[in-house]
């Protein structure tokens, strides 16, 4: 599996949603007016002598009002940052480290009056 996809799973299993409902690996439907999209963001350079790689992912959120989209961000927030020496579950992605880049925040409103937030994170996978 790839990375968005365990935290897209790790993320439904913390009760944030369900995956292909209202979590969604590299898009977020406009038929859908609350929900959570995992995306790749490229990474950082692999360490050249250990067999890690580091990703980078974004979170994006979408809600119908300010207040539950902040508190859904701060709840993924509160899931993912500071995770270590895990796989987020059986059978996943090791992951020797998840940290928030950025306290993440609101980034508008989108052409349907929607708020939506984004945060950002780095992780080390081997």
């Amino acid at each position: 599996m790839s990375v968005i996809s365990d935290v897209a799973e790790y993320l439904e299993g913390q009760s944030l949603g369900t995956v292909g409902t209202d979590i969604f690996e590299s898009y977020l439907p406009d038929s859908v007016n609350s929900c959570i999209g995992v995306f790749d963001t490229g990474g950082l350079q692999p360490d050249h002598d250990l067999p890690t790689k580091e990703p980078t992912f974004q979170v994006l959120i979408r809600a119908i009002s300010y207040s539950a989209g902040k508190t859904k961000l701060d709840s993924v927030r509160s899931a993912l940052h500071k995770q270590a020496n895990v796989t987020l579950f059986s059978g996943g992605t090791y992951f020797y480290f998840i940290f928030a880049i950025s306290e993440g925040g609101h980034i508008g409103r989108n052409a349907n009056g929607q708020d939506e937030f984004s945060i950002n994170f780095q992780a080390r996978t081997r």
